[in-house]
């Protein structure tokens, strides 16, 4: 069946005999707007700005531009159903209303299905050059220079260069007369905002029917085109739309395409776009739809010659703007009046007696006119001493330049820590050293705030400590994890001595580790028995731990003890395996920036 948007290719009787080349013509239909300052597709006659160049290269994906229809119009096979390419794209303008542009297209791969059945031979994917364009465009009515609108005329001649079996070559020299026209609008007193134009062409190649069918509707040749776009201006984010529509010479239906665009801000002198939409109609060379990508250099090459500097002001009577004129007649020249266009005093040079810094104190009472003050201050500020932006009524540190942040105190290292509190006040350092930066005192490649041996050279893969030992204690930012478990004896809070090495371990890391302040030690049971009983059995197995840790020398102040019994399972109590993970101690540490924990 047929479809809209899908190109039409050629019609055949019911019965081909033998197999022979499709015949050979340039596929392609997309024509660019080389100078595209306003549409990338459709030509309005916005042609580029004297020596101004415009490079591009365009990625291109088309889908279905060529398909077999039998006479009943039922789709019978894709001869192309994709095709991938690249567009080289260039344009240089000679003088105000003359340019040159070249198109020159590349077919890097397409696929298709196999012809056989239709009597046709598969088309070739293999890589070819299409057909070059050159196209030169003179603009002779401009809106820049009173007309109401731009209008060009241009030609594009098309060279028989390409590949017959990529289908990316016409047997003739084409050639595309244009006549093109556009308007910019600009509401109000903005700049350029708006670009409507469109365009009329007609192609003029070679007639070539494609098949012998009796019902002509594939005959490629010459046609009609016309385009119309609408794109936005300037700067920033820019967006088109634009359509056009063929009108064959030869027989063959009509088609035409629908196209939505995007162009990226300059990122200097790059500019990146998109566009895409479908096509519609039957006609060889009018995909489904057709996807763009592309990078473009837009350059001036243009250099400005400085114009003569004219002295308006030597004219006489000067004009309003000059120094030496009054303009609002108060006796105050324009050079002096701080207040040029108001007529004011000579005692607040030419300014009226108005609260000129809004903070309710009238100029000629105002002994700081400049700068916001209070009534109390006769209109001036606080002072500041220190000049560090923090008035001397609310600066801590009042003879000390400082920031706001710390209400005038001075943050040295800039870590965000105040000097005051900051225990390297001269280097930029990390909240859990107290702003002192990371060390790696022993050299084994672990920071001491994470190494578990931070006087012995160990290696990484063992917390830092020596390999002839295995670590047991991992140091994390929020909590001491262990690689073994506390073991009790069943049922008690009392600790089996075949947890003392990892006990030792947690004791020294605790010792070598000051800015640790506190750690919670909170013991877990699993759901088996009444609750209250394993809550007291978890309270009790986490003290028995910290007493062990204080016996061992940990300062009691530094660690407390709770627990949670059933209520904070880490795995379903339903089988063995997840009881024995839910009976655990856990060390969580709590630094001042936490609050601190409540007392053992």
């Amino acid at each position: 069946m047929s479809r809209a948007g899908a190109a039409l290719v050629w019609l055949l009787t019911t019965s081909v005999m033998g197999q022979e080349a499709v015949p050979g013509f340039e596929l392609e239909r997309l024509r660019f707007n080389p100078g595209a300052r306003a549409g990338l597709l459709v030509d309005s006659a916005d042609l580029l700005e004297p020596l101004g160049l415009r490079v591009g290269l365009t990625g291109h994906y088309q889908h279905d531009p060529l398909v077999v229809v039998n006479q009943r119009n039922e789709r019978l096979a894709s001869a192309v159903r994709s095709r991938l390419g690249v567009h080289l794209t260039g344009a240089f303008g000679i003088t105000r209303w003359l340019e040159v542009g070249l198109q020159l297209p590349v077919v890097l791969w397409q696929a298709g299905d196999d012809l056989g059945a239709v009597g046709f031979t598969r088309i070739s994917g293999a890589a070819a050059l299409g057909t070059p364009w050159l196209h030169l465009r003179a603009a002779p009515l401009q809106q820049a220079r009173g007309a109401p609108l731009d209008v060009s005329v241009g030609l594009g001649v098309g060279f028989p260069f390409g590949a017959d079996a990529s289908l990316t070559r016409d047997p003739t020299l084409s050639v595309a007369p244009v006549v093109a026209a556009g308007r910019t609008f600009s509401p109000g007193a903005r700049p350029d905002f708006l670009r409507v134009g469109g365009s009329l062409s007609v192609l003029v190649r070679g007639a070539r029917q494609l098949t012998t069918s009796a019902t002509v509707r594939d005959e490629v040749g010459s046609s009609f085109s016309a385009g119309l776009m609408v794109s936005t201006l300037g700067t920033g984010l820019r967006g088109e739309l634009s359509g056009r529509l063929d009108v064959p010479f030869t027989r063959s239906p009509l088609a035409g395409e629908l196209m939505v665009g995007v162009r990226s801000p300059r990122l200097g002198p790059i500019e990146l776009s998109a566009v895409g939409g479908p096509g519609f109609g039957q006609q060889p060379g009018t995909p489904s739809f057709r996807v763009l990508a592309g990078v473009a250099l837009v350059a001036p090459l243009q250099v400005e010659r400085p114009r003569p500097v004219v002295d308006r002001c030597a004219a006489e009577p000067p004009p309003a703007d000059c120094p030496r004129a009054d303009e609002d007649g108060d006796g105050v020249a324009n050079a002096d009046d701080r207040c040029p266009t108001v007529m004011g005093l000579r005692s607040l040079a030419g300014c009226p007696d108005t609260d000129v810094d809004g903070d309710g104190v009238f100029a000629s009472g105002d002994a700081c006119p400049d700068q916001p003050g209070t009534s109390a201050r006769r209109g001036c500020p606080a002072p500041d001493g220190d000049g560090d932006g923090v008035d001397d009524d609310v600066d801590r540190c009042p003879t000390v330049p400082g920031t706001l942040a710390f209400s005038g105190c001075p943050d040295t290292d800039g870590d965000g820590f105040e000097d005051s509190v900051d225990a390297c006040p001269a280097e930029a350092g990390v909240a859990p050293m107290r702003g002192c930066p990371d060390a790696d005192q022993d050299g084994d490649g672990v920071v001491d705030r994470f190494d578990a041996c931070r006087t012995v050279k160990g290696t990484p893969a063992n917390e830092g400590c020596p390999a002839a030992e295995r670590q047991l204690v991992v140091i994390t930012r929020e909590r001491l994890i262990i690689r073994d478990k506390v073991y009790f004896a069943s049922g008690k809070s009392v600790v089996l001595p075949r947890s003392a090495l990892l006990l030792a371990q947690l004791a020294r890391v605790l010792k070598e580790h000051p800015e640790i302040e506190r750690v919670s030690i909170e013991g877990h049971t699993d759901s088996q028995g009444e609750r209250q009983m394993n809550l007291r059995l978890s309270e009790a197995r986490a003290a028995a731990v910290r007493d062990a840790l204080v016996r061992a020398g940990v300062a009691s102040e530094r660690i407390a003890s709770r627990g949670f019994g059933p209520d904070q399972p880490v795995q379903p109590n339903a089988t063995a395996a997840g009881r024995e993970a839910n009976r655990r101690v856990e060390f969580v540490i709590i630094g001042a920036e936490h609050g601190g924990l409540p007392g053992p």
